[in-house]
């Protein structure tokens, strides 16, 4: 291949992976580095590549410098008034190519949300941003945004549900992958802006980078609104399943509110949303007027049970008032209850906006603190009563974000732990933390293209399940799907592979021979990949083959109807595909071993969590720490490479840690002035309290205590020996040497032979496995736990005992 066609195949990849900057660079590169002669003997070819990867505005720069080195610059124009008809034009350059790039996303990169419109859509956020600083095209910029993505978002999801009928699903499966695939486009602009929000400093980009968020938000709704679902409209499907989409409303200005309001008409949901979140959103609008800056919607969730969303404004990095300023709203006053109204009084919450009943005024007008927190929604929305809310609500953000926001505040002691607003226990708000996983997608462009079964183990709670369902889209080598077998319902449809195979079971019936592959298209969104290939993520796989397992021993002949024709379609499926197993033990699909054709296929890759190399700043891990400890707190790279050090990266535990290491600041009273943490701060804390008489105690190791205690317990059945083993093998080398940590190989293999396990594990496999499931490290001489934290909590455990 010559030097000329590799740099045309890397300048067309550049464009599929929806990086143009990258790829226009590289071809303005091509054109200047070759002699006139050269160019005039590729021209056609170059011409051609060019037409086919680039959208018409970089195209037409790209071959106007292509003529002028061949022909010389086009000669002089002679001086005239500018044509307004051109300037015009010139403005609408933009928009032709926004809608060029929906129109190829549409046509043949749909759903593929986290590689093709993740790249495209990013690259247009900061292009919006830019765009409304210019007061001239701000007036018209923002209607064109609304009406190329709304009539995008109705396109996409009207072929995704036709397809999806046209497959023979049912009308109730299609819309709940519709569903989910809205939820999906609502976290890209969600992602780009809350990652933009350390940076919003100052009320002017503050402004702009709310109205960017709230006009893409808002044109996704309005598309989806006008999808026809066949028995039922768009409008129909979001007015009854809500949780999917209310989340996105605080972050959404007055006038996209009322916009959505339109689109979606008058219902009760609707009256709600227009005396109580209106006036709040409205609030949000005028906070900030004549300051230098404002606190903007940070998070948002919404409960179906109790009507209200629950919202969270970060403060600018300009402020002294650096606590998450937390508003209620509630959308239906017969769901108001007084303990809640206490409750959230108590939490400091600062303003709660609710309808409410007589009964309810009438205590809370007697209760001065209450009135000092709840802002009445009058009975009927109207232009007096709206704005007679938003007064109150904003007099209280007011309150908090500015009064209580004096330089003094910098000199008080640390008091609130900073690090427990990482919301851990609630998958739902985990969205607008999210840091992007390079490492996982790589391990998977590493696969992407080959066939067979690859294996990624981890320690719980490694993020797995997340980087799973990331890489649920086209990545332009195949489709790829994922699901899992342990769905807590975040996600509609998102255990059916394991539902139905459960079904079979239970059936006994011999399956049909194109079972598995059936059920593979019937869990895909239906994007079709250029190769025709298909990835298939399935996480806690452990779990389904547990079941097959038990199924076995329950009825041995359940082997021939489903077990055994299973596993062989899992093998056809990937002698043509990828088929990739994610959970925590390497060892669960070792079943039916007289007769298991998958398991000699399975091989085992490491799993990457969170990547970081010493010294880096902005390593995934950084970041993910930045995120944990807030913009208020100030991290120094020693710091950094000490707490990866101990967790390696482990997300779970990292925020268990840093959790655990601001309570210590509180303790040694840190002032809020003096959080720029450093490589001593790190230390010192290891001394105090990464000691077993502390991690035995602590509430923030809790999970991992019990988790380590169950999987060393005597109450472990056979098909959790591997877990056991490595439990033991890192309580025992901690134990031995508790300062190093570490055991040599010829120790290692001693602790697994005086373990006496039974379990016929090799020494050798174990570390081998453990090492590739992020449990263990070693060299050539020496064993060490991988995540020392992990090691430490281990030590400090006693597996369950029977009574």
């Amino acid at each position: 291949m010559t030097t000329v066609d590799a740099a045309l195949r890397e300048i067309e990849e550049l464009c599929r992976a929806v990086k143009p900057d990258q790829a226009q660079h590289l071809a303005n590169g091509l054109i200047e580095g070759l002699p006139v002669h050269d160019l005039e003997t590729w021209e056609t070819r170059i011409r051609t590549v060019f037409t086919r990867a680039f959208l018409k505005k970089r195209r037409n720069v790209l071959l106007a410098r292509i003529d002028e080195k061949l022909h010389g610059p086009p000669p002089s124009a002679t001086t005239e008034p500018e044509d307004p008809a051109q300037a015009e034009d010139a403005e609408e350059d933009w928009l032709e190519e926004f809608l060029a790039a929906l129109q190829d996303l549409s046509d043949r990169h749909i759903f593929q949300w986290s590689t093709y419109y993740r790249n495209r859509l990013a690259e247009d956020f900061t292009s919006f941003l830019d765009r409304l600083a210019d007061p001239v095209e701000a007036r018209t910029l923002l209607p064109k945004i609304t009406l190329a993505l709304s009539g995008h978002a109705q396109d996409i999801f009207q072929k995704g549900f036709n397809y999806q009928v046209g497959q023979g699903e049912s009308e109730h499966y299609a819309l709940m992958k519709s569903l989910n695939g809205l939820q999906r486009f609502f976290d890209l602009p969600i992602e780009f802006y809350s990652s933009r929000l350390p940076a919003a400093v100052d009320l002017e980009s503050a402004r702009r980078l709310r109205t960017v968020n709230s006009c893409i938000l808002s044109a996704i709704v309005v598309g989806y609104a006008q999808v026809d679902f066949g028995s039922r409209t768009g409008r129909d499907v979001l007015l009854e399943h809500r949780r999917a989409w209310f989340h996105t409303l605080p972050f959404l200005v007055t006038d996209d509110v009322l916009l959505v309001q339109q689109r979606i008409g008058r219902t009760h949901v609707i009256h709600g949303l227009l005396t109580s979140l209106l006036p709040t959103v409205s609030a949000f609008d005028g906070l900030g007027n004549n300051r230098q800056h404002v606190p903007l919607p940070a998070l948002s969730q919404y409960s179906v049970a109790e009507q209200r969303l629950d919202i969270s404004l970060r403060p600018s990095t300009q402020s002294p008032y650096q606590q998450m300023i937390e508003v209620q709203c509630y959308l239906d006053g017969s769901y108001v209850d007084r303990r809640d109204l206490e409750e959230a009084h108590r939490r400091a919450v600062a303003a709660i906006v609710a309808p409410l009943p007589s009964d309810l005024r009438a205590f809370i007008e007697q209760d001065r603190r209450l009135r000092e927190t709840v802002a009445i929604v009058p009975g009927e929305p109207g232009s007096d009563s709206i704005a007679q809310t938003r007064d109150q609500v904003l007099q209280l953000l007011v309150a908090r974000s500015y009064r209580q926001g004096t330089a003094s505040v910098r000199n008080q002691r640390l008091q609130v732990n900073l690090a427990r607003d990482f919301p851990l226990e609630e998958p739902g708000k985990l969205r607008y933390y999210r840091v992007h996983r390079h490492s996982v997608h790589d391990l998977l462009r590493t696969f992407e293209s080959r066939n067979g079964v690859r294996l990624w183990c981890s320690v719980r709670r490694s993020g797995k399940t997340t980087a799973g369902f990331d890489l649920a889209s086209t990545t332009g080598e195949a489709v790829v799907v994922s699901q899992t077998c342990s769905s807590t319902g975040e996600l509609a449809n998102d255990g059916d592979c394991y539902e139905r195979i459960c079904d079979a079971l239970e059936e006994g019936r011999r399956i049909p021979g194109t079972f598995f592959a059936n059920l593979v298209n019937h869990c895909a969104d239906g994007a079709a990949a250029d190769s025709g290939r298909t990835v298939f993520v399935l996480d806690e796989y452990e779990t389904l083959f547990g079941v097959l397992g038990h199924a076995l021993r329950r009825d041995p002949g359940i082997r021939y109807t489903v077990v055994q024709p299973l596993l062989n379609q899992m093998v056809q499926f990937a002698r043509e595909n990828l088929l990739v197993f994610l959970g925590q033990q390497p060892d669960a699909h070792f079943i039916l071993m007289e007769q298991n054709q998958l398991s000699p296929y399975v091989r085992q890759d490491p799993f990457p969590l969170f990547a970081h190399e010493r010294g880096s700043e902005d390593s995934e891990f950084a970041r993910f720490t930045q995120k944990v400890l807030s913009q208020q707190v100030s991290l120094e790279v020693g710091f950094v490479d000490a707490v990866h050090a101990e967790t390696a990266g482990h997300p779970w535990l990292t925020v268990n840690l840093l959790r655990d290491f601001v309570d210590f600041l509180i303790k040694q009273e840190r002032r809020q002035s003096d959080l720029h943490l450093r490589r001593e701060d790190a230390a010192e804390f290891a001394e105090l309290r990464l000691r077993a008489s502390h991690i035995s105690r602590s509430r923030e190791y809790e999970f991992f205590r019990r988790a380590a205690s169950e999987a060393m317990g005597e109450r472990q059945g056979q098909d959790t020996v591997w877990l056991r083993s490595v439990y033991h093998c890192l309580s025992e080398i901690v134990r031995a040497s508790p300062e190093s940590m570490r055991c040599s190989m010829k120790d290692f293999t001693d602790i697994v032979t005086r373990l006496g396990l039974g379990t016929g594990i090799n020494a050798d496999r174990l570390l081998s496995s453990a090492t590739e499931s992020n449990f263990l490290n070693h060299d050539d001489e020496w064993v060490w736990p991988k995540i020392r934290l992990l090691g430490r909590i281990a030590a400090t455990t006693q597996g369950e005992v029977t009574a």
